[in-house]
């Protein structure tokens, strides 16, 4: 059921027309740099985001010019596990799994647990609980039954649905920025 819906809602992102989704990263930018658990964050956990997912870059570099520390993740497939660096600049970062852009941990420095304020999610699809479909590695949800982290994800309505199916390992997000 759960990869009917990815397979689904990643074909909706996908065919999100270009203009269309200049806006919504637009608002959905808007609305989190007002959201107080960004003021309120000096260290944020994000991803460099793929071609079909919202826009990262600016926040990342928005973050920076408030004087927030960015630390993106390394994902470790053989645990499927992830470690977050912090990066400073886009200098060390290098084409991974899944085609992603990760730190290169040869030059970075690791977050350790507790460093990080807010950790800006990524998905296909949320229901209204902030349980996510992402990509099938299951890498956040080991990663935040972990951690004790602000959490919030970014999202157009279309990747909005009223239920998902859940399982007992996956953690919900606790806030959701919508774009509608």
């Amino acid at each position: 059921m759960k990869e009917q819906l990815r397979k689904h809602y990643l074909n909706e992102l996908k065919t999100i027309p270009e203009i269309d989704r200049e806006r919504i990263n637009q608002k959905l930018q808007e609305q989190l740099f007002q959201h107080p658990k960004w003021t309120q964050s000096k260290s944020i956990g994000i991803t460099i985001s793929a071609c079909y997912e919202w826009d990262t870059i600016p926040i990342i570099e928005k973050a920076w010019s408030e004087g927030k520390y960015i630390a993106v993740p390394k994902t470790v497939p053989e645990t499927k596990s992830m470690i977050f660096y912090y990066i400073s600049n886009f200098d060390y970062l290098k084409k991974e799994a899944f085609g992603l852009l990760e730190p290169d941990p040869n030059y970075l420095a690791k977050a350790t647990d507790g460093d990080l304020d807010l950790i800006i999610v990524p998905g296909i699809a949320f229901d209204d609980d902030g349980y996510r479909i992402g990509h099938g590695g299951g890498y956040y949800d080991r990663y935040l039954a972990k951690q004790n982290v602000n959490t919030l994800s970014l999202l157009s309505n279309q990747q909005l649905v009223k239920k998902l199916p859940i399982d007992d390992y996956d953690i919900p997000v606790k806030d959701l920025i919508v774009v509608y």
